[in-house]
């Protein structure tokens, strides 16, 4: 076991944080056949050893907005949307109103409206708008929700084209369910303003520590709601990865090894000679670290297939990572410093310790963020797949680690020092914490 301190926690870069509480488990999921099979050979050759000291990583520009002011859309630029959002009518519960406005500025793409401004008889409205009195508040849009009894209606209104709505969405739910809905009205609300749904709603999976020398999978809302640990009973469960029907993560054995679990199967799905120590998914593809003899490499194959193949050869690979099209990326300090390698080829140049590489499809088109650490300090940072155009998202607000990206590619997640996750856009504009936690390895729900 003495190989774990170095690979399973510092390879991985589990760092010590403080316990979270305990949350609901998740249902446990069908079993998937462990894969234990030899290994084949490389199917890739050693990168070559750079020799020349990379420069530092890039500054953020002082020009740099501190917030977002200007938003693209189809290809034109624009004015954040003015959207004003209406308590909902038939109920006392201001739940929906709240978790609407919270989407709304977590998008990055939308000023909600400071309700307290709003005039003339908001209350008596319900299928149509007085447009005169929304336009003396600056209001573009107005979101109305109708509740009786078990069913809700949402209406979205244009201020400038008719006083009736132009977008009606109708649910019959319970109360547990509202939240959910409003998410999803909030997506059809962000389709009909830029003509590309939202991604409200989704989860986001990390581990921390549960107390000391353990750490648990954890889950929570992309709004911060929601905080649940999940069914993994190893001591130290860490590395999750959302992959066909559920999460999947590195787990320890009593043997001392670690191999790959599901959530809510006792046995692995996934193990090799040495520590199974992370995995990423795409489709029934996945890609596995595993640790032995003083190395860690990165293995592809199918998931329950017996002959995965080595795709790295040399030093630490870490932390792979599928884009939505199945290129991988991953870490590694074969060529003499950690940087970011997509299929075999270095896109990192700048900086010594770059890691976490994780995949965004942004409107503006395909980025790798990833995490780079300078005198001591973690920042959060993104690249183009070729190696092009690398710019510093966060500088001088903490420790920033562990980014994810949400699947519309228009918000990112990280962990920060200054106090737990935090939400931005690609840019790193509009920064707001969203939950009071701290963790690793995070996740966003394709």
């Amino acid at each position: 076991m003495d190989l774990m301190p170095r690979f399973a926690f510092a390879a991985l870069a589990a760092f010590s944080l403080a316990a979270l509480p305990l949350g609901a488990a998740s249902t446990p999921a069908p079993a998937t056949a462990p894969v234990t099979a030899p290994v084949t050979a490389p199917a890739t050759t050693a990168p070559p050893v750079v020799s020349h000291d990379e420069g530092p990583l890039p500054q953020l520009g002082e020009e740099r907005a501190a917030e977002v002011t200007e938003i693209d859309v189809s290809g034109a630029a624009r004015a954040l949307f003015k959207v004003a959002v209406v308590a909902a009518q038939g109920t006392d519960d201001a739940m929906s109103a709240d978790v609407m406005s919270r989407d709304f500025q977590l998008s990055s793409l939308v000023e909600v409206i400071d309700p307290r401004s709003f005039k003339g008889d908001v209350a008596g409205e319900t299928t149509r708008i007085d447009d005169r009195s929304w336009r003396e508040v600056g209001a573009e849009y107005v979101v109305k929700t109708q509740v009786e009894a078990t069913r809700v209606t949402f209406r979205l209104f244009a201020v400038s084209r008719s006083r009736d709505a132009v977008l009606t969405k109708a649910y019959d739910v319970s109360k547990e369910s509202m939240r959910s809905v409003t998410h999803q009205f909030c997506n059809e609300v962000i389709k009909w303003l830029t003509g590309t749904p939202g991604s409200f709603g989704g989860r986001l999976v990390f581990s921390s520590r549960t107390e000391k020398g353990k750490r648990g999978i954890f889950v929570i809302d992309a709004d911060g709601s929601g905080l649940g640990r999940l069914p993994a009973p190893q001591d130290v469960a860490q590395a999750p990865a959302f992959g066909p029907g559920g999460v999947y993560y590195s787990g320890s054995q009593t043997n001392g090894s670690f191999a790959i679990f599901k959530v809510g199967v006792p046995a692995p799905v996934f193990e090799q000679t040495g520590l199974a120590l992370g995995v990423a998914f795409f489709g029934k593809r996945l890609a596995a670290v595993v640790a032995s003899g003083g190395r860690a490499d990165v293995f592809k194959g199918e998931l329950g297939a017996k002959e995965p193949q080595r795709v790295t050869q040399g030093g630490l690979s870490t932390h792979p990572a599928f884009s939505s099209d199945g290129r991988l990326a991953w870490a590694s300090d074969v060529g003499g410093t950690q940087q970011i390698y997509v299929e075999g080829k270095r896109v990192t140049w700048r900086g010594k310790e770059n890691m976490a590489p994780t995949w965004c499809g942004t409107p503006q088109g395909m980025r790798i963020l990833f995490m780079g650490r300078e005198g001591g300090v973690w920042d959060v940072f993104s690249i183009d797949p070729d190696g092009g155009s690398l710019q510093r998202l966060t500088q001088g607000q903490g420790s920033n680690k562990y980014p994810a990206c949400s699947p519309d590619g228009r918000m990112i997640a990280f962990f920060s020092s200054r106090g737990g996750l935090f939400m931005a856009n690609p840019q790193g504009l509009n920064q707001q914490i969203v939950a009071k936690v701290e963790g690793e390895s995070l996740r966003w729900e394709p």
